[in-house]
């Protein structure tokens, strides 16, 4: 395997990941792939363009899927905290104590 192919396959595990919710396990990628990085020969070989090519494609995928995911979660906290100010308001209107 070269470097290039390694990267190709690290951006597919990471799609991977995202893609089954798993994303605790996103950042042990990192050392991988700076570890990767590190390894990248100066200059690129031409076989090098297309694994990275689709590893680009893949990584933008991903990067477009966790901005997704986070735009939804912050719907939902912006959700649940307009339902705990009602919540409040209610309390205060039975003087309900804590």
């Amino acid at each position: 395997m070269t470097v290039w192919v390694d990267l190709e396959a690290l951006a597919d595990e990471e799609a991977g990941l995202v893609a089954d919710g798993r994303f605790g396990e996103l950042p042990s990628l990192q050392d991988r792939r700076d570890a990767l990085l590190a390894a990248m020969p100066q200059p690129l070989p031409r076989e090098a363009l297309e694994p990275l090519r689709r590893a680009l494609s893949v990584q933008r995928a991903t990067a477009s899927a966790l901005s997704a995911r986070r735009d939804a979660i912050a719907t939902e906290l912006g959700r649940l905290n307009r339902g705990r100010a009602g919540v409040r308001g209610y309390a205060r209107a039975y003087d309900v104590q804590r």
